[in-house]
Formats: structure tokens, sequence, C-alpha cells
């Protein structure tokens, strides 16, 4: 049989050449002035790269690992052995954490950076915020997010109340703090504060409200059934208009026609507690301007899911790793992690940005 073309086929495989180490030859002369040996420089050497410490790994090697645990997930306990397996390196657990730490030290440029974004989040025009629980040395502690349209910022505080919170949203943040109906954002001191709460709470709350009163008939149902038609009327306009099905003013016109409807219900009369309870809740931040700002401004987002899906990879990280063993494990782990979410939202590589990093480190 004579062959009449030629067919390709494609196999990848990993590569199989062993870890490269690159051996560096440094001079050492003695001064003949003070008598003190002086060691030649190399820009890939550090200075004190000598004795037991004269063997070290590349700023690769530790920013792979980095990416691995902080962007990926991985739990630090297991990255030696994913990069035994991967590359053939060998490299203990503290040595990957011993390096993390150095990220907290003052003047790093991963540690200005994160100071950056935090400072960033004040001029941004608006800010998710919502946290969840943690432990630091098993203590019990809150892990604080900020979503903004360009960076996510954490933070791990053993104190969850308006002073942490106004650490990036001060009482002149000029934006639109979207979060839940948590009391600490009600603080006299955020009164100034644009504020929009996450309307799926409020839902939640009609719902809750609803659900109680089952087993009575008549107007004490009607009220939480009128609410939740309205709340959930008020964001499908805001989903409608943000897929292209009706023009902005067609979009201020209804919202101006919900939020009269939902203030008339607002006002009216209750009788059953729950209803009293639910009602009282709701005029609270109706009165601030905090229930409905989005339907003078579609910008704002109605929910705070931002914050929420931002609170993910976090809420992961805590199921395997049992939060953090110190303070400044808390810190290095609130740096990485915020470096690398915001590098994945504006659609960096974030173990090239932590390599640029440890690059402009060593040059200093």
């Amino acid at each position: 049989m004579r062959p009449f073309k030629t067919d390709f086929a494609f196999i990848t495989a990993l590569p199989a050449a062993p870890p490269q180490v690159t051996e560096y030859h440094l001079e050492v002369g003695r001064c003949e002035v003070c008598g003190r040996d002086v060691r030649a420089s190399h820009p890939e050497v550090a200075a004190d790269q000598r004795g037991a410490s004269a063997h070290r790994l590349s700023a690769e090697v530790y920013c792979l690992a980095h990416s691995l645990h902080y962007d990926l997930g991985i739990p630090v306990r297991k990255v030696p052995e994913v990069l035994q397996l991967t590359t053939g390196l060998s490299v203990s657990q503290s040595a990957l954490t011993r390096d993390a730490l150095r990220v907290t030290r003052d003047g790093h440029v991963s540690q200005q950076q994160y100071q950056q974004l935090r400072d960033d989040v004040q001029h941004q025009p608006y800010v998710h915020q919502d946290d969840t629980g943690w432990r630091v040395h098993g203590q019990p502690a809150w892990l604080q997010v900020f979503k903004t349209p360009q960076s996510v910022v954490y933070q791990i505080r053993t104190r969850h109340t308006h002073v942490q919170l106004q650490e990036l949203v001060p009482t002149t943040y000029t934006g639109t703090l979207c979060s839940d109906r948590l009391s600490t954002y009600d603080h006299v001191s955020l009164a100034d504060v644009k504020q929009q709460k996450c309307l799926h709470h409020v839902i939640g709350s009609c719902k809750q409200a609803l659900n109680m009163q089952l087993q009575h008939a008549g107007r004490g149902r009607a009220y939480p059934q009128k609410l939740l038609e309205d709340f959930h009327a008020a964001l499908q306009l805001y989903q409608r208009f943000h897929q292209g099905y009706c023009t902005l003013l067609e979009y201020l016109r209804q919202g101006r026609v919900l939020t009269a409807q939902i203030e008339t219900r607002l006002q009216k009369p209750c009788r059953s507690k729950e209803n009293l309870r639910l009602q009282k809740g709701l005029v609270k931040h109706h009165q601030r301007s905090n229930l409905l700002r989005f339907l003078g401004d579609p910008s704002i987002e109605p929910t705070n899911n931002a914050a929420e899906r931002a609170l993910r990879p976090a809420v992961i990280a805590r199921k395997v790793s049992q939060c953090s063993k110190t303070t400044a494990g808390s810190e290095a782990f609130a740096i990485f992690k915020s470096l690398t979410q915001t590098a994945c939202l504006r659609g960096l590589d974030p173990f090239q940005m932590l390599l640029d990093h440890r690059r402009e480190q060593n040059t200093r």
C-alpha cells in the first residue's frame, strides 16, 4: 500500500528536565586598609546569601508557590507536594511560610501596593462590603472584604464595628456603600455616607414576615406580600435596564412610580407584630434614602452579591486551613489575597504580578 497523505498527531508531556540550579562564583578579597573581607556582588545573589543559606530558591519558585496557595486556594501544606510532582523541586512548608511573611515588613513592595489599594477605595464611586468569621491563633476574628470596580481589598480584625469599617470607608466618603442590613452600617458616624441596602436581604425579611403569618388570613398576610411584589418589580426593572430592554428615561420614570408606591405602603398602619417589625426596619432605611437609591441611579447595584462573591475564595481557604496561626500570618493572607484577587479582576496574571513585585523588591 502506497501512502497518499500524512496525518499529524500530538502528545504534550511534562518537561523531563530536572530543576535548574545555577552556580555563582563570587570572589572574596581582603581590604589592605581595614583588613575586612569584601565579597563580589551579583544582581541575582543576595548580600547575606552565604554559608548555610548559600542555596536558595528563585523568585519564580516562591511566586509560583504563593500563587498556588493564595490565588488557586491549594492548602499551603500541600503546595510542596504539588511542586515536587510537577517540577521535581523539594521545598518545605516552613520555607514558603517564612517567605510569605516577608511581605508584612515595612517598605516591602507588596505591602505598599496593598496600602495603595486600601487608599484607593475611598475614591471609588461605590464599594461593596461584607464580612465572614475568621480565627487568629484560635481566637475569634473577622475577615472583611471591600469590593470596588477596580480592586478587591481584604482585612482581618479582631473586632467588627464601625471603626474597622471606617478604616477604608471614612465619614468623608462621597461614593455609595453597598451592604447588608447589619447595625454596624447604621452607626451615627456613617449618617452622611450614601448607602444601598442589599435588596435580597430586604426580600428575605418580607418572606420571613409572610411565612410567620401563613396560618392567618386577611390583611396581615397581604402587607408583606404586596411589599414582596414591589421589591421584586424594582429588581426586575433594574435587570431589564441593564439588559437593554428599557431606556434611562423609562427606568427613572418607573423607578419614581415604584418608589412612591413602596413609600405609601410603608406609611400604612400595621397591627400584627411581624408586620410592625418589618415596617420599622424598612422605614429606617427608607428615611435615609438607603433602600431604593438604585432606582434613581442605575449605576448603583441593588444587591451585595459582589461582596459575597469576593468572600467565597476566603471562605474556601478557611475550610481547608483553619484560618491564621499568627497576626503576621493573617496580615500576609490579607495582602496576598487582595493583590491576587485584584489582579484577576483587572484581567492580569496573579503569578506575573507577584513576580514583578518580587523583582522590584530585589532591585532595592
